[in-house]
């Protein structure tokens, strides 16, 4: 056992809040995925409604038991925390929200803003990221770290992909 971290994205790993907030900008008139200026226009509309956070985040669904192995990983002392990336305060605070009141999960929880990169806020160094964007996940290689794409729809876990954190507790 070594003593790097393993960091775990929130969304589309932990919780479906990924799936929900794109379905609430689609809903609104942001249709454009790839579009980062109707990002920016949808997360300025968040901060006027910030009510959009509870469909988000606190009506998400726990993804593949994430919840309860994030928490075995805790009482078996593994050196885990949440890599997540925030597009408003409101959205930072409902996190810690749901992690530590709902959740109850105690692990750190390491924010990335808008416009920084997962591997500029904590150097890979050889440690795991596990998340659901590919680009994040070949950006913490190319930069020194081991990353696993999570994908709660395949089949069998690869070299490449999971589909539960449950992996971990087998380390």
């Amino acid at each position: 056992m070594t003593n790097d971290y393993t960091f775990i994205d929130f969304d589309g790993v932990v919780l479906d809040s990924e799936e929900r907030m794109l379905e609430r900008k689609y809903a609104l008139g942001f249709q454009n995925h790839q579009n980062e200026s109707e990002f920016d226009k949808y997360f300025e509309y968040t901060n006027l409604h910030p009510e959009e956070w509870d469909y988000i985040i606190k009506e998400a669904k726990v993804i593949n038991d994430s919840v309860e192995i994030i928490k075995e990983l805790e009482i078996l002392k593994r050196k885990i925390a949440i890599l997540t990336k925030i597009h408003t305060f409101q959205e930072m605070k409902m996190k810690i929200e749901i992690l530590r009141e709902k959740l109850k999960i105690l692990c750190p929880v390491i924010f990335v803003p808008p416009g920084i990169e997962k591997h500029q806020v904590i150097i890979p160094n050889h440690q795991l990221l596990i998340d659901d964007s590919r680009k994040n996940v070949e950006k913490w290689i190319e930069n020194g770290g081991r990353g696993l794409i999570f994908d709660k729809s395949i089949e069998n876990n690869t070299n490449e992909k999971v589909k539960s954190l449950n992996f971990l507790i087998k380390r």
